[in-house]
């Protein structure tokens, strides 16, 4: 039988998730059926929760803006999901009840092993939501040497995961690496560059954000015309989408990372 997962947030519309565990579940001879589900409000997503857990089914992801309020919903959370505040993939217990993990965290932790050597040296967070406590957590294990958190506000609760500093929305002076958690929204994007990068240090991008399969994040397509090395969220949701749908499915995660990766259009790092 046909199993049912999905992915909630704010707009999915033009989630990639779908795609990317479509692609897998056919490399993987799995039966399951991955859908998009819009929730504008927090009603709806509460509402969305009990409508999947009627139709049978098996799991979900969450996305903004709504992963730290998954946390809350959850009965039962892994210790990742708990120290990170935030919950990205829940699954749906036979009894009932829902279990929250956080891919995120795991996942990005995975790809600042392939940044180049020094990248970690003096690090900006941008934002302060889910992504951006999943980017602290990662961030703070890899060993980075300083983790500065800017954000209009939430920055003092993110910068002590990061084990960091916490400021306002501003310049970090010679950043080595600045990790992006905002939206991927182009105005936004270039006032992140003129306003709260610095740009003259030549900084490493990491957007977090995704735009589509033919072209960066906004905010990476400014950053490489500025000559800066970037690189936006698809190899993250790639990591993530991997270890999620191993706990749903007990498939094998570089199995199924190789196959999204290719469905995204990514070379292998």
């Amino acid at each position: 039988m046909r199993r049912l997962l999905a992915v909630i947030g704010g707009d999915v519309s033009a989630s990639l998730s779908p795609l990317i565990h479509g692609a897998a579940a056919q490399a993987l001879g799995l039966d399951l059926a991955y859908i998009p589900v819009n929730a504008p409000t927090p009603g709806d997503f509460e509402g969305a929760l009990s409508a999947l857990r009627t139709l049978g089914a098996i799991g979900c992801n969450v996305t903004i803006p709504y992963k730290a309020l998954a946390l809350e919903r959850c009965a039962r959370s892994s210790t990742t999901a708990q120290e990170i505040g935030a919950v990205n993939t829940i699954s749906f217990a036979s009894e009932g009840w829902l279990q929250g993990d956080n891919t995120d965290g795991p996942g990005l932790l995975r790809l600042l092993e392939h940044l180049p050597p020094g990248t970690l040296n003096r690090v900006q967070i941008l934002g302060s939501g889910g992504a951006a406590r999943a980017a602290a957590w990662a961030l703070a294990r890899a060993g980075a040497g300083s983790i500065s958190v800017t954000a209009r506000r939430g920055a003092p609760a993110v910068a002590t995961l990061a084990r960091g500093q916490a400021m306002g929305l501003s310049r970090i002076a010679d950043a080595t690496l600045v990790v992006s958690a905002l939206p991927g929204d182009h105005t936004l994007a270039r006032t992140a560059l003129d306003d709260w990068v610095d740009v003259r240090g030549r900084p490493y991008i990491l957007d977090l954000a995704y735009a589509d399969l033919s072209r960066g994040s906004p905010l990476v397509h400014l950053a490489r015309a500025q000559g800066l090395e970037a690189q936006d969220g698809r190899a993250l949701l790639a990591e993530q989408g991997a270890l999620a749908l191993s706990l749903w499915t007990g498939g094998e995660v570089a199995r199924i990372r190789q196959v999204m990766r290719a469905a995204l259009h990514l070379p292998e790092p």
